[in-house]
């Protein structure tokens, strides 16, 4: 059941129906607490709904279970992204070069996450009238 649950979730991805797989892995984590991926693929979903608070509940969720996985980091670099947390997002991000240096999407994330930092405070800097 749970590796079917995995396999309709990714199938619900691939289709973009991110609602549909949110649910699917709601399920396959209510038969699994401990499956890191199923965490992951859920976060996945919360942000492609929008859903930076989720989407960083269970990314944190997933580090958690797997300190030292690349993709944890990411995810929670991502919902920290989508939350405007681009200082924490940067060391999510960090964290997951560490891990795999040569991780060329999570360089890119990073890159991002630092041209956001500094336009917010640059924002942050400028007088008020």
């Amino acid at each position: 059941m749970l590796d079917m649950g995995k396999f309709q979730g990714r199938e619900a991805v691939k289709n973009k129906d991110y609602r549909g797989a949110m649910h699917i892995y709601t399920k396959a984590i209510a038969l699994n607490t401990r499956d890191a991926s199923l965490f992951s693929n859920r976060s996945l979903c919360w942000l492609k709904l929008g859903e930076g608070e989720k989407a960083l509940i269970d990314a944190e969720a997933c580090r958690m279970m797997q300190p030292n996985w690349p993709e944890a980091c990411y995810r929670q670099g991502a919902a920290l992204m989508l939350l405007k947390d681009y200082k924490k997002a940067c060391n999510s991000f960090l964290d997951g070069l560490k891990l795999e240096p040569e991780n060329i999407e999570m360089k890119n994330a990073l890159s991002e996450a630092l041209q956001a930092l500094k336009m917010s405070d640059s924002v942050d800097m400028e007088p008020l009238d």
